[in-house]
């Protein structure tokens, strides 16, 4: 799914799930250069970050991939992103003007920022979900060892019994 934001001087394209032919699309449309997209393309899965005169290409997990330059940000994804979903909410009610935003680098930037706030967010939660599996399981070895006491203790009264 293609979906364009512009507000002012910013131009943002996000391709969230975008099918091979959305993605030349909006590849050819920009005027992307070959070599960003023999990129795309490929099967490198490494995390990439290049910069030249004319464009910035960040490519994160291999999940989220950026093209940048002075005319637009093209962002590409397979699944939704919190962080964008934000981003684009404040960029429809001018928030960005609030923040200072006014080129596409320094939006890449904030996309960045909300991205990684997002994670943040995220990881927080875990970690606490975490912490309440930690809780319940030291909890229930304190009930299992009370019954292996308890169950102990019965049995070793019950063998003091027999012997009297």
């Amino acid at each position: 799914m293609i979906s364009k934001y512009n507000h002012k001087n910013l131009n943002w394209i996000d391709l969230e799930s975008g099918t091979k032919e959305e993605i030349d699309h909006i590849l050819e449309e920009y005027s992307i250069p070959s070599n960003i997209k023999e990129k795309l393309n490929g099967n490198d899965r490494e995390d990439r970050f290049e910069m030249n005169y004319d464009y910035i290409y960040a490519s994160i997990n291999n999940k989220i991939t950026f093209i940048v330059n002075d005319n637009f940000i093209i962002s590409i994804h397979s699944e939704p992103i919190l962080a964008f979903t934000t981003s684009s909410k404040e960029l429809e009610i001018d928030m960005v003007s609030i923040e200072k935003i006014n080129s596409n680098k320094v939006l890449f930037a904030h996309l960045l920022k909300n991205l990684f706030k997002n994670r943040e967010e995220e990881l927080n939660y875990y970690h606490y979900q975490l912490e309440k599996l930690k809780n319940k399981i030291l909890i229930k070895n304190k009930v299992i060892k009370k019954r292996n006491i308890i169950i102990i203790i019965l049995i070793i009264v019950s063998i003091i019994a027999i012997w009297l």
